[in-house]
């Protein structure tokens, strides 16, 4: 769209001649906006040429930067230890189309190689990184390669990469040299040799022994030791009981029910009192309880009542009846029960 001058002003290209520097600021001496108010249409007129100058500027400085084409190259590291991986690089700036060389050194192995891009229009650079190793000490001398590539105005390129020098070193020895010492001969520690830590570790493993020794014979002393004494009611109790599971009363062997029932008690009285009763007579026994005081009367009389019942059937071929068996029984039981020793 043509620029529409205020009177007076020359046109666009006198503005171009009476400037000698190339700037942002010959817009502003070659054009004098009106001080009067402006139509809207004028207004679109000068955003639109400042919109073309400011692109103008733009281009021009892309085109400057173009023309400084180069390249470079680099080593990330320049000293490595053997078989450590480092990058070598290659960079071509404000190119296009370009062709990176195959880098081949001996005695180094190409692990992979990538190609990173950086800018936008002519400002592009391109970057080929090569991850290289080796396992053979020496320095390594990158020259000779070569890049092809466009410049800005597509004219084919070709330039030389600069050289890089990498060493690759071994980290075996600590020393220049690569001599080894000889065996050195045995040496005698002594005590010398024998830190707290192991002092620490005997006395642990000789505290362990110790405790478990300790233990194993304790477990032993307890097995040893008899199991305390069973209370003489007890035993009465057990007795009586396998008594009355045998029936002998009911398969008519009153006898022996009377004989056994007797049994019983003597030794209760035995085990309880301390008293010889298995080994005397009904008369005897009955003789030595009379002064007892750990018996009271009415045990005694019942004690009198039960043994002389019994001596009857044993003795005196006593038939007694059913009530009667069953109140021996019971007599005795009772007689148990209350002259047992209660446990602490």
């Amino acid at each position: 769209m043509p620029m529409k001058l205020t009177q007076g002003e020359g046109s666009l290209d006198s503005c171009f001649r009476r400037n000698d520097k190339i700037g942002c600021s010959f817009v502003y001496s070659c054009l004098s906006f009106p001080r009067k108010r402006e139509s809207r249409g004028g207004f679109y007129d000068k955003m639109e040429l400042t919109a073309l100058t400011i692109l103008l500027i733009v281009l021009m400085a892309s085109a400057a930067s173009a023309a400084l084409d180069n390249v470079t190259a680099s080593a990330n590291k320049n000293v490595v230890a053997i078989g450590e991986r480092f990058i070598y690089s290659i960079t071509v700036n404000n190119g296009k189309d370009v062709e990176f060389p195959i880098v081949n050194v001996d005695n180094l192995t190409l692990v992979k190689s990538a190609l990173v891009t950086h800018g936008i229009f002519f400002n592009k650079e391109y970057t080929m990184r090569y991850t290289l190793r080796g396992f053979i000490t020496g320095d390594y001398v990158f020259s000779g390669c070569k890049v092809r590539y466009r410049d800005a105005a597509g004219a084919s390129k070709e330039a030389s990469v600069p050289e890089v020098r990498v060493t690759i070193h071994s980290t075996l020895f600590d020393n220049d040299t690569m001599e080894i010492a000889g065996i050195k001969g045995p040496q005698d520690m002594g005590w010398q040799g024998l830190t707290w830590q192991l002092i620490v570790a005997a006395l642990l493993i000789a505290a362990a022994a110790a405790l478990i020794y300790y233990l194993i014979k304790r477990r032993k002393a307890k097995q040893a030791l008899p199991p305390p004494p069973r209370l003489a009611h007890e035993i009465a109790y057990e007795a009586l009981q396998r008594l009355k599971e045998k029936n002998l009363e009911k398969t008519g062997l009153i006898k022996e029910f009377f004989s056994e029932l007797s049994s019983i008690v003597r030794h209760y009285i035995e085990d309880r009192f301390k008293l010889r009763a298995p080994d005397m007579t009904t008369e005897e026994f009955l003789f030595m309880v009379r002064n007892s005081m750990e018996l009271s009367g009415t045990h005694k009389e019942l004690l009198k009542d039960f043994l002389n019942r019994s001596d009857m059937v044993k003795f005196a071929k006593y038939g007694p009846s059913v009530d009667e068996i069953r109140g021996s029984f019971i007599s005795a039981q009772k007689f148990v029960d209350e002259t047992r020793e209660f446990s602490s």
